[in-house]
């Protein structure tokens, strides 16, 4: 039974404002880079002049690497070798080219009779309103941990400098705010929001989800169902899978541990990513379940991805109980950023979004598609930097795959994609950012205590000047910093390729002092968009 609320308060913030037209392109010439292949034409505006009329789009897919902004992009950029030019950084084939921006992504937060912002943890019976969080470009530059205030006292008492991912997945999917916590509803989970997938399955066309974690997470269910709740991964799960999508996929796999290992569940509770056991038992049964074909081994997500036996639906579940590789242990030391051995009984991210693509192909009238790499924020708030890295050189390897996919079986004239992050996690800085009393610039050890003492305190610690993570050459790790374990509102990179791509621009604002830091490696002019606007674009290319 929904509750009563009183009547919100109007939300303290100003509208973005809109760009008169589009900039021009630059066509500032450069010298590639060592390694760079003199052909491979980077970006160099960030709202590059439109190549065609703005049309519909047959496709649109969204690419979201979880809980990363640009100093984690660049760091795992720098460790491939690749800044600036990764498949999505450059001029395509065809002259295609990206749209590079930067964007915002400040959710509500609920305040009392008051205006009295309300702790994270309150009992949302107490809120009257909400207001949001907003990103200053004129204020934010003001001290170091203006993004992460949250992380102390007395800032600690609101979560007024972060959005999480059910909130940051919300906007993207419906661009309307919300509070932290709530999958597409409005903060006092009154009004249900409709997602850019119902919005393209409405005007004829297939839509998937697909993640790297658990299906049932806060990003991918963002893109289908509606709960007051995050944590209700079972009520949300049971919600997609009684919705339209055509694919679902993504790890939570009750019958195996994080490292592919088989396991014997023995509560109901190891279901819930998976919908109860019930759910399960209907979708694995010769029946099935809403007409959805079920995969869970390698070899099927394989045989998806190369086109064999494609079915016009299916639920994908990976052999793992949580993430495909994050949180794998006890495998053989290896040659990988972390050393260790990858798990080989889940197929990769790459894998999984070719198989959903095939199948959302059979519609003759498009699809939308959201693809998730889910464990680079599981890393951030881990300070574990070689499996974050790990997580977004998968994530490029998926890029990679998509675009490919585009270009031989579609065109850039028909199809949209969005490459960008929810937010920001782990306060990711260049070496030397801050000076650390209680030690060097990263944790030795990987105990909790060493981990935090790492962090930045302003009580304790001196900063020095804003820095960008440092490149240190391909294969070998950036100079970094953790100065978060959790969230925090820092500017995350966009690219957009493709059919409507250039109407991102009327969106823009302009941050100056990002610019400085980040734009030389990604050709950015410092424009960046709310995450809002993410919505808005995908549901003007989808119009009829």
């Amino acid at each position: 039974m929904i509750r009563s609320f009183k009547p919100i308060l109007v939300l303290a913030t100003a509208s973005l404002s809109l760009s008169a037209c589009v900039a021009a392109i630059n066509n500032t010439s450069y010298a590639p880079r060592a390694g760079e292949a003199p052909s491979a034409e980077r970006v160099v505006s960030a709202t590059a002049a439109p190549t065609r009329s703005p049309g519909k789009a047959k496709n649109v897919i969204l690419l979201i690497s979880d809980g990363i902004g640009f100093n984690g992009w660049l760091a795992a950029d720098y460790y491939q070798g690749k800044a600036g030019a990764q498949s999505y950084q450059v001029v395509r084939p065809d002259g295609t080219r990206p749209v590079v921006l930067g964007m915002a992504h400040s959710s509500l937060n609920l305040v009392d009779e008051e205006g009295r912002l309300l702790p994270s943890a309150s009992d949302v019976e107490l809120a009257t309103g909400a207001v949001e969080q907003g990103y200053d470009p004129r204020t934010r530059w003001e001290r170091f941990e203006n993004t992460f205030a949250g992380d102390f006292a007395p800032e600690a008492k609101s979560y007024t400098t972060y959005t999480d991912s059910a909130a940051a997945g919300t906007a993207l999917m419906t661009g309307r705010k919300t509070a932290n916590g709530r999958i597409n509803m409005d903060w006092s989970a009154n009004e249900r929001f409709r997602t850019i997938a119902q919005v393209a399955m409405d005007r004829g066309r297939a839509a998937g989800a697909i993640s790297s974690v658990m299906a049932s997470h806060a990003t991918p269910a963002a893109a289908i169902a509606h709960n007051v709740s995050r944590n209700n991964y079972d009520e949300i799960f049971n919600e997609m899978v009684a919705s339209d999508l055509n694919v679902i996929m993504g790890g939570g796999h009750p019958l195996y541990d994080a490292s592919g290992r088989p396991k014997n569940p023995e509560k109901e509770r190891d279901y819930r990513y998976v919908g109860g056991s019930e759910t399960l038992g209907a979708l694995t049964s010769a029946a099935g379940l809403n007409g959805f074909a079920f995969i869970d081994a390698k070899e099927d997500f394989e045989a998806l991805a190369a086109g064999a036996n494609v079915p016009e639906r299916v639920v994908g579940i990976a052999r793992t109980g949580s993430t495909l590789q994050a949180g794998r242990e006890d495998l053989l030391d290896v040659d990988t950023p972390s050393g260790m051995a990858f798990n080989p009984g889940v197929p990769d991210l790459p894998t999984m979004a070719l198989g959903a693509l095939n199948v959302l192909n059979r519609d003759e009238d498009g699809f939308f598609l959201m693809i998730e790499g889910g464990a680079i924020d599981w890393m951030g708030h881990a300070n574990n930097m070689p499996r974050y890295i790990e997580e977004q050189v998968d994530f490029n390897a998926t890029v990679d795959a998509v675009i490919a996919w585009v270009e031989a079986n579609s065109s850039w004239e028909e199809t949209l994609v969005i490459i960008t992050s929810d937010h920001e996690c782990g306060g990711i800085w260049g070496e030397g950012t801050f000076t650390n009393s209680a030690g060097g610039p990263i944790a030795v050890e990987r105990t909790p205590e060493a981990l935090t003492a790492a962090r930045f305190n302003p009580a304790e610690d001196t900063f020095n000047g804003f820095l960008a993570v440092q490149d240190r050459g391909k294969g070998n790790m950036p100079g970094y910093q953790f100065a978060s374990g959790n969230h925090t509102n820092e500017l995350v990179p966009l690219w957009a390729i493709g059919i409507g791509s250039e109407r991102f621009a009327q969106f823009t604002r302009t941050d100056t002092r990002a610019r400085a830091l980040w734009g030389e490696p990604y050709r950015w002019n410092g424009d960046f968009v709310d995450n809002t606007s993410v919505f808005q674009v995908m549901e003007m290319a989808l119009r009829e």
